[in-house]
C-alpha cells in the first residue's frame, strides 16, 4: 500500500523561504554569499510596488503667442 503525499501549499513554502532568508541575512549581515544575494533579489521584487513609476520623457514644445 502506497501513501499518497499531498503537495505543499505554495504560499506556505514562499513564507518559509522568506523567513529563512530574513533570518539568514540578519545573522550574516549580508556577506555577499548566494543566500544573501537571493534575499536581495526577493526583497527588490517585493518592494518594487513601492517604487514611483518612471515618468516618460516628454519633449516640451515652445509656447505660441495667442492670436488676438
Amino acid at each position: 500500500m502506497t501513501t499518497r503525499v499531498e503537495p505543499a501549499d505554495e504560499n506556505d513554502v514562499m513564507r518559509e523561504q522568506l523567513e529563512y532568508l530574513i533570518d539568514y541575512t540578519a545573522e550574516h549581515v549580508q556577506c555577499g554569499c548566494a543566500e544573501c544575494r537571493r534575499y536581495l533579489r526577493a526583497r527588490s521584487i517585493l518592494l518594487e510596488i513601492f517604487d514611483e513609476p518612471q515618468r516618460p520623457q516628454v519633449q516640451e514644445f515652445p509656447k505660441l503667442a495667442k492670436a488676438a
